[in-house]
């Protein structure tokens, strides 16, 4: 067996840091996704990353995330670990403890994935939570009032969730040395493949909007005026009046044909 490969980068940057947790006033949703790599969206991902895992036992898992990205040759795999864990202080308001749904992508080749579980720390969850202390765990983030989250929609233009990620991401690079090594704790998982769509150039919604509004415009002026047309040759051959109305038809309500 070849001797496990030193951790390249003994930090974990937020730009390579997969997150999903939840506030004291507010639910689950993303404070950090990574840019390496990227994809538009991350949700199904983490899923299938940890989605069955225990919670209690803080089951550690590694694998390999292939993007199918557009034009490439071939798919580029990137390493991950991966776990879910509760907070071991934090709890919402109304006491239930907080989970945590974690992956980082450490910046290794794909060949050297079988080193991760002799060269991560088995608490580097603990420590990356510990390192997000000043940014996840602060009043603006975590511990934002029920009363400001109600009332941030009418103050702020960006969205509450994209500016707690904007704080979170801003969090200095995280250290990873000197802990504890247990590859028995880490499961490999099978490889996760995922394909990154590109973008789609949309019609804004109003002029989409405008367009067929126009068209059955035109359909409904075209459908009345053969109505009418119709209805006047009939009413012609009949003999009957074209202007006026009978005084039953003007108790109703009508004052034209």
């Amino acid at each position: 067996m070849p001797e496990p490969a030193p951790l390249p980068v003994p930090r974990v940057e937020p730009s390579r840091l997969l997150w999903r947790t939840r506030g004291e006033h507010w639910d689950y949703e993303f404070i950090c996704v990574p840019d390496v790599p990227s994809l538009p969206a991350w949700l199904t991902t983490l899923e299938a990353m940890v989605g069955d895992a225990d919670a209690g036992s803080e089951e550690l898992r590694y694998g390999l995330l292939e993007v199918d990205e557009p034009g490439a040759s071939a798919p580029r795999a990137f390493p991950y670990v991966a776990t879910r864990f509760f907070d071991p202080a934090r709890r919402d308001w109304t006491g239930r403890p907080i989970q945590h749904f974690a992956a980082w992508f450490p910046p290794i080749p794909p060949e050297s994935i079988e080193a991760l579980p002799a060269v991560i720390p088995v608490d580097w969850h603990l420590r990356i939570l510990a390192g997000l202390a000043g940014t996840y765990g602060s009043a603006e983030v975590f511990g934002l009032p029920e009363a400001a989250i109600r009332a941030w929609k009418r103050s702020h233009q960006e969205s509450r969730a994209a500016a707690a990620m904007t704080i979170v991401r801003s969090t200095p690079p995280m250290e990873l040395l000197a802990g504890e090594a247990a590859a028995a704790r880490w499961t490999r998982v099978p490889t996760l493949k995922k394909k990154r769509q590109e973008a789609r150039i949309e019609v804004p919604p109003r002029a989409a909007g405008g367009c067929r509004s126009a068209a059955a415009r035109v359909l409904a002026c075209v459908a009345v005026c053969g109505i009418l047309l119709f209805t006047v040759s009939q009413l012609a051959s009949c003999g009957a009046p074209l202007t006026g109305t009978s005084r039953g038809a003007g108790r109703a309500g009508s004052s034209s044909f």
